[in-house]
C-alpha cells in the first residue's frame, strides 16, 4: 500500500483490497479469511505534510479466551494518520505523525494499518458471557455438556482466598 506523492498535489481516493496473505497481516495472530478493505483519502495539506483519512473494515476470528472455540467479530474503524517531511531525525512522540525522510517520493501505509488492525481488534474475545470454557483437569469444552472430572485440591478460581480466610480465622 505504497502512495506516489507526485499523485497527491491534489488529494487522491483509493480503495485497497487487503488479502489474507498479505504482509500487512504479518504477525497478527487471529484468522483472517475474507479480504480487509482499507478506503483512504489522502490531502496535501502542504508540500510537506499529507493527512491521510482511512477506514478499515472487514472480519476476524480469534480464539475465546474461555472455551477457545473461534469467535468472529466485523470491525469498521477509521483513524486519521499525518505524514510530514522533515530533515529531523528525531521522533515527535506523536503516533499519529509519522515523518518522511526529506526528498520522500512515496508513503507506505503499511505499517500504520497493521497498527490499527492489531488495535482494533479484540484481542481475548468471549463467545457468549455465559461460557464456561474447558475443564482444567481434562480439556472438554464445557459449552458441549459436562465432564465426568472431580475438580483436584485448589481447583477452585478462590482456592488463594479460600486459604487466606480458612488463615484469618484461625488467627494466622
Amino acid at each position: 500500500m505504497i502512495l506516489d506523492l507526485a499523485q497527491l498535489e491534489n488529494g487522491f481516493e483509493a480503495t485497497f483490497r487487503i488479502p489474507p496473505d498479505s504482509p500487512v497481516l504479518d504477525g497478527f495472530d487471529g484468522e483472517v479469511d475474507e479480504p480487509l478493505d482499507l478506503d483512504v483519502l489522502v490531502r496535501a495539506a502542504n508540500g510537506h505534510t499529507f493527512v491521510v483519512d482511512a477506514v478499515l473494515a472487514g472480519a476476524v476470528a480469534r480464539p475465546c479466551r474461555r472455551c477457545l472455540a473461534p469467535v468472529e467479530s466485523e470491525f469498521r474503524e477509521r483513524f486519521t494518520i499525518v505524514f510530514q517531511m522533515s530533515g529531523r531525525e528525531e521522533d515527535t512522540g506523536d503516533d499519529d505523525v509519522i515523518l518522511l525522510e526529506a526528498g520522500a517520493t512515496r508513503i507506505d501505509l503499511t505499517q500504520a494499518v497493521r497498527d490499527h488492525l492489531f488495535l482494533e481488534t479484540d484481542l481475548y474475545p468471549i463467545c457468549r458471557p455465559e461460557c464456561p470454557g474447558i475443564c482444567p483437569e481434562c480439556g472438554r469444552n464445557l459449552n458441549e455438556g459436562s465432564c465426568d472430572c472431580r475438580p483436584g485440591p485448589g481447583a477452585s478460581r478462590w482456592a488463594a482466598l479460600e486459604a487466606l480466610r480458612d488463615r484469618v480465622g484461625q488467627g494466622i
